[in-house]
């Protein structure tokens, strides 16, 4: 299962992430005492100290897509995901990427994500997303950060509001809340220091090419493709020249 929150710089969408953590690590925990299993949460946020301290042995954290692409299992936090899949990408995902992502059901993974707009996301992915919700700060006390007002008061309120993504239109959003009414979520304390919201997520790999080969069994004609596009073709004389050049190197 793959749910997004989505909304533009300081909407509360990771806030709403945040949220999300919490209730993951609680009902975790739960399950490890009721039926002895541990399911590890993936993150590339960190937690606070605090939430570490408690639940520091559910937590792994990871920068890149391929060290979770094989995971079985588990609950995924995935901040920024347009950083990883974006919808500027023409090329199709890799096979071994695609078919995870298909199957996450089956293997027990569930991916719980952020975007500025769910259109930012590469299609291959946004097929398999299952629910989006759109995050939108009503009120609320200002942001700190560098060489800004420290924020004494943490306050807030944020409207939630499920977005239609089958099909969507993002030119014309459409929602499914009953009659028209968000749901709210408070901006607290507790909310704002489950992780630092204002850690950057850093320039991270490219999901790599895959490189396929198709030989014709007759007259051995190679045709290489990287992700679906065909880069090469090496007649058999070609082939027998790379042989040999790479003796020789």
């Amino acid at each position: 299962m793959k749910t997004g929150f989505v909304g533009l710089e300081s909407s509360g969408k990771t806030l709403m992430l945040a949220k999300k953590a919490i209730e993951l690590a609680q009902r975790n925990r739960a399950w490890q005492k009721k039926y002895g299993f541990t399911r590890k949460i993936y993150s590339n946020l960190y937690f606070s100290k605090e939430f570490e301290k408690e639940f520091g042995d559910l937590i792994v954290y990871w920068k890149n897509t391929k060290d979770i692409v094989k995971m079985t299992g588990v609950d995924i936090i995935w901040d920024e995901i347009s950083s990883y899949f974006s919808a500027e990408k023409r090329d199709s995902l890799p096979l071994s990427v695609n078919i995870w992502l298909r199957q996450g059901a089956k293997q027990g993974v569930c991916i719980y994500f952020t975007a500025q707009e769910f259109h930012d996301i590469h299609n291959q992915f946004r097929r398999r997303v299952k629910n989006c919700y759109e995050i939108n700060k009503l009120f609320g006390s200002s942001r700190g950060g560098d060489n800004l007002p420290e924020v004494k008061d943490i306050y807030g309120l944020c409207s939630i509001r499920q977005l239609e993504i089958n099909p969507y239109n993002e030119l014309q959003k459409q929602y499914s809340n009953f009659l028209g009414i968000p749901s709210f979520l408070w901006i607290g304390e507790k909310l704002c220091k489950t992780f630092d919201t204002h850690q950057k997520i850093e320039e991270t790999l490219q999901v790599p090419l895959e490189h396929t080969e198709k030989i014709c069994p007759d007259c051995k004609l190679v045709e290489i493709y990287h992700s679906g596009k065909k880069t090469k073709t090496l007649n058999p004389e070609t082939q027998e020249w790379f042989k040999y050049w790479n003796k020789k190197i």
